[in-house]
C-alpha cells in the first residue's frame, strides 16, 4: 500500500532547501562549465531531489467511477517553491489511477506572489472546464479547493472510464508547461503532445447540473463528491477569466 507523504517534514526543510538551491543554481549559471560550476550543479540537483521526495501528497479529487481518492505531490506552502516553476518544475511523477486523464487548475492571488528566480503560470483567476474534454460521454471532472500559502487554488481533475479518447488533446498539468504523468512506475501516459487546443468554459452551472462536473466542498476532509449547482461555492467567483500573466 502506498505511503502518504505528510506536510510537516516538507514544511520543516523547505525554506532552507529553496534558499540554498536557488543560490547554487545562480552560481552554476555564473560559473558555467568549470570545476566549481559543476560542483554547484550537483549541489542543486541533490537539493531538488530532496524537495521532490518531501513534496506532500494533497487530496485533489475523488474518482467519480471508482470512488478512489486522488493524491497529488504538491507544494501548498507558497508559489515560490520549485513545484511551481512552469518551465522546469520539480515534481514527483507518482502513479495515478487508471481513470485519471487531466488536471487543470486556477488560482486567485491574495496579494503579490512571493518572489522566485523562475516563471510561474498558475492558471486563470477562477475555476473553468475544458469543453472538448468534458463533452466526451465517459468523462467527468471534479473541482476541489487547494489553498497555496495565502492564495486560493482550485484543482480541476478529469476522469474517464475508458482509455484516453482518440483525438482528445492533452493539457499541461496545473502550473506546468508539461504533461509527464506516470500511470505506473517508469510508465508514462504521454509526453508534451497536442497542447492548448481545448477551449475553456468558465460558465460552470450547466456542467454542474448535467452531472458532468462534480465538486468537493472547501475544507471537507472526507472529500465527499457533491453534484449539482445548488450551494456550490465555485460559481460566479470574482477574478480573471483568462490566464494570469506569467510572474
Amino acid at each position: 500500500m502506498r505511503q502518504i507523504v505528510g506536510i510537516e517534514p516538507f514544511r520543516t526543510e523547505r525554506a532552507e532547501l529553496l534558499a540554498e538551491g536557488n543560490r547554487l543554481t545562480a552560481l552554476y549559471k555564473e560559473l558555467g562549465a568549470t570545476e566549481d560550476g559543476f560542483a554547484a550543479y550537483h549541489g542543486f540537483v541533490a537539493l531538488h531531489a530532496r524537495y521532490r521526495e518531501l513534496l506532500p501528497d494533497i487530496v485533489v479529487s475523488r474518482c467519480p467511477f471508482s470512488d478512489r481518492l486522488v493524491y497529488w505531490p504538491l507544494d501548498i506552502v507558497d508559489v515560490d517553491g520549485w513545484f511551481w516553476n512552469a518551465c522546469n518544475p520539480v515534481r514527483r511523477t507518482d502513479p495515478v489511477p487508471h481513470t485519471w486523464l487531466l488536471m487543470g487548475g486556477a488560482m486567485r492571488l491574495d496579494g503579490p506572489p512571493a518572489p522566485a528566480p523562475f516563471r510561474r503560470r498558475v492558471g486563470p483567476g477562477v475555476p473553468y472546464v475544458y469543453t472538448e474534454a468534458l463533452e466526451h460521454p465517459e468523462m467527468r471532472a471534479v473541482i476541489s479547493e487547494v489553498p497555496v500559502g495565502p492564495h486560493t487554488g482550485w484543482a480541476i481533475t478529469y476522469h474517464c472510464s475508458v482509455h484516453r479518447p482518440r483525438g482528445l488533446a492533452l493539457e499541461p498539468v496545473w502550473g506546468s508547461d508539461h504533461y509527464d504523468v506516470a500511470v505506473a512506475p517508469r510508465r508514462y501516459a504521454a509526453w508534451d503532445d497536442n497542447w492548448h487546443t481545448n477551449s475553456r468554459d468558465f460558465e460552470l452551472r450547466p456542467w454542474l447540473d448535467s452531472g458532468k462536473l462534480l465538486w468537493i466542498a472547501p475544507g471537507d476532509t472526507t472529500a465527499t463528491l457533491r453534484t449539482g449547482s445548488t450551494d456550490c461555492p465555485y460559481l460566479d467567483l470574482p477574478g480573471i477569466r483568462g490566464y494570469h500573466p506569467p510572474f
